[in-house]
């Protein structure tokens, strides 16, 4: 079966869009002995330095990666844990997703969390500045069952961002309701 993977063009759109639009895609890390796939079921949308929680706000690699090309992958430390993010947008405009849960397909693991999955999915500070849509260990492809996910009638949730001081008064977390990897409900 061939491989529908996920284009520059795709991140190119404004965050919030995209943070939509990745709800059921498939997140793909390719290792030496494994092929782990996992079902995205819930993101955030991150904007620039006008969005209080970004990391945009501030100077520094984060805010810089977050200007690079869409698709770039950001990846950061948070208590301990690697979150993963996608840069989205224009390059030059700080827009970015960040991946907050997943749904195994393939393998057994706790993935309701960004710190959970990136450790379900051997995803680490070594994907940092690279392309999504130019890399072979991690890529994002589309649901080729889509009959399925038609069947299913993917209803998405709007809801706050979760665990922030300061946010913006627009609902930017997503997630696909009822499924019961969602991190927060």
């Amino acid at each position: 079966m061939r491989v529908r993977k996920i284009n520059k063009e795709f991140f190119s759109r404004n965050a919030e869009e995209v943070a939509r639009d990745l709800l059921g895609k498939i997140l793909v890390r390719k290792t030496d002995n494994n092929l782990l796939k996992a079902k995205i079921i819930e993101t955030e949308a991150y904007f620039g330095r006008e969005d209080p929680a970004s990391r945009a706000v501030q100077n520094g690699d984060l805010r810089k990666t977050m200007l690079m090309k869409p698709g770039t992958i950001l990846v950061y430390g948070v208590h301990n844990n690697w979150l993963i993010n996608f840069v989205t947008s224009d390059e030059g405009k700080a827009e970015a997703i960040l991946i907050r849960s997943v749904e195994p397909l393939n393998f057994e693991a706790k993935t309701s969390g960004p710190g959970l999955l990136t450790k379900a999915l051997k995803i680490g500070k070594e994907f940092h500045k690279k392309n999504v849509c130019e890399n072979s260990e991690l890529l994002v492809e589309e649901n080729t069952r889509l009959d399925e996910l038609k069947k299913e009638n993917l209803e998405i949730v709007e809801a706050s961002r979760i665990g922030l001081k300061k946010d913006l008064p627009k609902k930017l977390r997503f997630y696909i309701k009822g499924n019961k990897f969602v991190s927060k409900r």
